[in-house]
């Protein structure tokens, strides 16, 4: 095998954390705990890799215990207020005993991280077949490359351990749990590890980068219905942070009918706005196919790299590879061509969401124990969010037009698939990587901003209890989903520049309580006073890179940002039920399932055909 060479002790600690412990550190620095060194005293039986969590400030006590105890302390973990080290087994109830120490956890997934990642140890065939497994040979796991994904939240699950930063829940459900199930799925695609199927015979179920960095926006509850306005104001969150979770990639699994022009939409404004402050937006097609003219916004954007879905068979052969139906196909509304390329999007196995909305409606769609099967262009735009996280790390000093342009001009047409359906075709990473990007065409911004909320909708609406009586309101018209009047002009200007996240917006108990409560992050030190006073919004947090000018703005951190309409009764629960679809809205581009036999149905997709009757038989 090649990868374990590759595969190092500083890996090991980053899929535990410290890859996201810079941003999230709260009492407790590297400082904290003393450089590791030899113990003070001769090893007292054999070491247990495990994490300690402490309470408070009380780092350099316990290190000393545990080196008293004949223990050695590795890496500060600031993440979960802790560090990794080596203890003696014949101690360990000793130290768990402590009162200044919360948790000592086996570090189990370190022993699995220390395996390699090959096309000998993975059973997911998109991976394969598009060419990730081979990178992860070469070393290129995009591990240090953050993929923002939109959507409706990623569950804290093991093939994403230490890699998964939870961004603001703007849902209302006041939790970062997925309970809809789509948003986990994507995440497991682009970055899952494939932890929890480790011992799986034909091989682990791993998502394409699998130590990308994944950083959730959840926009949408166990309904799956989101407001545009909710969607910007999360790519909006996204470029804020882009520096400080080195956000390359950002994936958009959704998307809406509108047929507004993307020279004034505020979708295509926000996409291309991305775009150019260097994140590769990658956006599915939809799946309205198979007629002309079915693609989605802001999939119509002319500068996304806008992805549709193959069958790839289950396997790495092309000859069968085809074109579902369902897939959407170009031009778009105003007669750009789409998709660029197209990924494997069918059946594909990834990260589930216990007890979410999808397994509800879909059991026999789980693979056990972690896993779920589905097919769209969300997951085929998955699968290249993974493939552009894999060529930045690879390429740090590519653009998004580059990447755009390497995935382009390398990908394989399918034989019968016409270019309005598959764009330039299915997506080689091997190719893309080599490819010469010295002739990359630079797309120039075209969208204003300034045109309709409305005509971005569609048909797709939200309600909110606007009034906060119980009465439920219809989003529509030039209004956002706080019941605010919507401007195009004012929100494509200043929006997108001043103080933006540091006023007492941030400080309510949406943000402080139980949606960012688990057990590594309810101690007193993430709550109350430390998490909304100066600590939080003071000098330690206003560097360059956290509050500089694409952070700041009065127009954000304002009283109409803070107040009722975001920590009231308007923003929590079921007053954000579909009033337009009760199917999932922005988010049917994905659904769950095999394929359905002959005589059944699943939207969006034909049955199996009609088998042939054999000779001599009754039928």
């Amino acid at each position: 095998m090649k990868g374990p060479a590759r595969i190092t002790r500083r890996l090991r600690l980053a899929a535990l954390g410290a890859a996201v412990a810079s941003v999230m550190a709260t009492g407790l620095s590297s400082a904290a705990v003393p450089a590791a060194r030899g113990n003070d005293s001769a090893p007292a039986g054999p070491l247990r890799d495990v994490i300690v969590q402490v309470r408070g400030t009380a780092a350099a006590g316990v290190a000393a215990a545990v080196r008293a105890a004949g223990g050695t302390v590795d890496e500060a973990l600031p993440v979960v207020n802790g560090f990794a080290a080596h203890v003696p087994a014949a101690a360990l109830d000793a130290l768990r005993a402590r009162p200044d120490v919360r948790a000592v956890t086996e570090n189990s997934a370190v022993r699995f991280a220390t395996t390699g990642y090959d096309e000998t140890t993975v059973a997911s065939s998109f991976a394969t077949a598009s060419g990730a497994a081979a990178a992860w040979s070469a070393g290129h796991l995009g591990e240090g490359v953050g993929v923002a994904v939109i959507d409706t939240g990623v569950s804290p699950m093991n093939d994403l351990a230490g890699r998964l930063v939870h961004g603001p829940d703007l849902s209302g459900e006041g939790t970062y749990v997925d309970s809809y199930g789509h948003g986990t799925v994507m995440g497991g695609i682009v970055a899952g590890s494939g932890a929890d199927s480790a011992g799986h015979a034909g091989g682990r179920h791993a998502g394409v980068a699998p130590k990308a960095t994944l950083v959730s926006v959840k926009v949408a509850g166990r309904n799956g219905a989101a407001d545009v306005s909710t969607m910007l104001q999360a790519m909006h969150w996204v470029s804020a942070y882009r520096q400080q979770f080195n956000i390359r990639v950002l994936n958009l699994s959704w998307g809406t009918d509108s047929t507004a022009d993307p020279a004034t939409d505020p979708l295509n404004y926000a996409v291309q706005r991305l775009w150019r402050q260097g994140v590769v937006v990658v956006v599915a097609a939809g799946n309205a196919g198979p007629g002309a003219g079915t693609i989605s916004k802001p999939a119509d954007d002319p500068l996304a790299l806008t992805v549709g879905a193959y069958n790839d068979g289950g396997n790495t052969n092309p000859a069968d590879d085809t074109i579902p139906s369902w897939s959407a196909r170009g031009p778009s509304a105003h007669g750009l061509a789409k998709p660029d390329v197209v990924a494997p999007g069918r059946t594909l196995i990834a990260t589930r969401s216990y007890g979410s909305k999808v397994e509800q409606d879909n059991p026999k769609a789980l693979v056990a124990p972690s896993y779920v099967k589905g097919s769209g262009t969300s997951q085929a735009a998955a699968v290249v969010s993974g493939l552009a996280a894999l060529l930045a790390g690879a390429h740090p000093d590519w653009t998004p037009d580059q990447v755009k342009h390497a995935l382009r001009s390398t990908a394989v047409p399918i034989n019968g698939g016409g270019t309005q359906a598959q764009g330039s075709g299915r997506v080689s990473y091997a190719a893309a990587t080599n490819a010469d990007v010295s002739a990359a065409p630079v797309q120039s911004s075209t969208a204003t901003g300034v045109g309709s909320i409305e005509a971005s909708r569609g048909s797709v609406h939200v309600t909110a209890d606007c009034r906060q009586d119980g009465t439920r309101t219809v989003i529509e018209g030039e209004q956002d989903a706080w019941c605010r009047p919507w401007t195009g002009a004012s929100w494509a200007g200043s929006e997108w520049t001043g103080d933006a996240w540091t006023g007492a917006s941030w400080a309510g108990a949406s943000w402080a309580g139980a949606s960012w409560a688990g057990a590594s992050w309810a101690d007193a030190t993430w709550t109350g006073a430390s998490w909304a006073g100066g600590t939080w919004t003071g000098a330690s947090w206003a560097g360059a890179s956290w509050a500089g000018a694409s952070w700041a703005g009065a127009s954000w951190a304002g009283a109409s940002w803070a107040g009722a309409s975001w920590a009231g009764a308007s923003w929590a629960g079921a007053s954000w039920a579909s009033a337009g679809s009760g199917d999932g809205g922005l988010f049917m581009t994905a659904f769950f399932g095999n394929r359905p036999r002959y005589g059944q149905s699943v939207a969006g997709e034909a049955g199996e055909p009609r088998p042939a009757v054999a000779a001599g038989s009754d039928e």
